[in-house]
């Protein structure tokens, strides 16, 4: 078969690449291309903020995290996806390509998930995921480069899979730095890929009417070549990232088990996302996490109080329920027989004035990424960490849970 242009596999990232910068939200940076203010204020906006500690979130129903910042639970990736097991979190780590498992002679491998013995099929590439093995991989796809994660034990089991979404003049590299979930997914069982916005950073920027549909064939893609368990699809990210998580969640319902959503919120903000009103809502119900600062300065925090407020109303959700009530962090559940929703409000700033509160707490990014302007990180210590808690809610809920 032909490879459609722009979709091989590469060694660096940045090829292929398209050189305009795009819109913001619908049409807003064509009219501010030349502006050099308004490059350096984007370069600042969605900085995947950081700050290293220990993991807590639990998704259970009971309340987690304590202020002193110690691990309460995270989770065994030995046994089943709600299985909880106390440890703390661990730290960004680098992944390296390893020895695929070689099939049986029936042409697939040994179905290690204990429930029917059968072989589990071999993965299968295609003219864009030309490389099936475990490890990290970077594969472009229709102009767009992706960051893949995928675990030794995917290839002998169904496995989850997370999309992890970086914000504005940010990379993939930059996200994961923040929400160490290529070294989680590694760790209980999921799949992570991670886009990469075009042009790269610190130039990154999202297109709503057109990268989601190119994210969203990859994720198809990804789930034919790995067999990925189809009640286990979830979709994360930060700022921009967080915005086109919401509209995915509007979108993509039907397939979605979970989206975790961070500093993101279009009612007041000219990027389009998901309003929760009856013209713009999910087709059902959906699990959702979503975090927003008190001290944001990029999306103002009193749009997430309002989208707080229309999630709730528009699914008719019950009495709230306190999980986590920290000087710093509130984390509060609303749900129904059909869904939950979890909001998280934190009080952390980063060490960059113009962003405030806009970061997410909890990992620790070294900097230094090509196209980093400012490693910017929430200031710590820390009793909830972004990354942690957001694979945490995953595993609590796949589709149909």
């Amino acid at each position: 078969m032909t490879a459609p242009t722009g979709c091989a596999e590469i060694s660096k990232p940045g090829t292929g690449r398209r050189l305009s910068l795009g819109t913001l939200g619908h049409r807003v940076y064509d009219d501010v291309m030349s502006s050099r203010l308004i490059l350096c204020v984007g370069t600042m906006l969605a900085l995947g903020a950081c700050g290293g500690a220990t993991g807590i979130g639990d998704s259970t129903g009971e309340s987690s995290g304590s202020s002193t910042g110690e691990a309460a639970t995270t989770l065994d990736a030995s046994s089943n996806p709600t299985t909880v097991a106390t440890t703390t979190s661990g730290t960004s780590a680098t992944s390296t390509t390893t020895a695929e498992t070689s099939p049986d002679s029936s042409g697939g491998r040994e179905d290690t998930s204990g429930t029917t013995g059968e072989p589990f099929p071999d993965p299968v590439a295609d003219d864009c995921i030309t490389d099936v093995t475990p490890g990290h991989h970077e594969f472009t796809c229709d102009g767009l480069v992706y960051d893949i994660e995928i675990p030794d034990a995917c290839l002998d089991a169904p496995c989850g899979m997370i999309f992890d979404v970086h914000g504005l003049a940010m990379s993939a590299q930059m996200q994961n730095a923040c929400t160490n979930l290529r070294a989680l997914g590694q760790e209980y069982g999921f799949i992570v890929v991670q886009p990469n916005a075009d042009p790269p950073p610190p130039l990154a920027n999202w297109i709503p009417g057109i990268d989601d549909d190119k994210v969203f064939a990859v994720m198809q893609r990804v789930a034919t070549a790995f067999h990925v368990d189809p009640d286990r699809w979830h979709f994360t990210g930060f700022s921009q990232g967080g915005f086109m998580s919401w509209r995915f969640a509007c979108a993509h319902a039907d397939v979605l088990a979970s989206v975790a959503a961070g500093a993101a919120c279009g009612n007041d903000f000219p990027i389009s996302d998901c309003q929760f009103t009856p013209d713009e809502s999910p087709t059902e119900p959906i699990d959702i996490l979503y975090m927003h600062g008190t001290a944001d300065l990029v999306v103002n925090y009193s749009c997430a109080i309002e989208r707080r407020d229309a999630v709730i109303d528009h699914f008719a959700l019950g009495d709230e329920q306190l999980l986590l009530d920290d000087p710093e962090v509130r984390r509060t559940r609303w749900s129904s027989d059909a869904m939950t929703f979890e909001y998280v409000e934190h009080d952390y700033t980063g060490d960059t004035p113009i962003a405030g509160g806009h970061c997410m707490p909890g990992a620790d990014d070294p900097g230094g990424a090509p196209g980093q302007v400012v490693p910017a990180s929430c200031d710590d210590p820390f009793v909830f960490v972004w990354g942690q808690a957001v694979i945490e809610f995953f595993i609590a809920h796949p589709r149909g849970a």
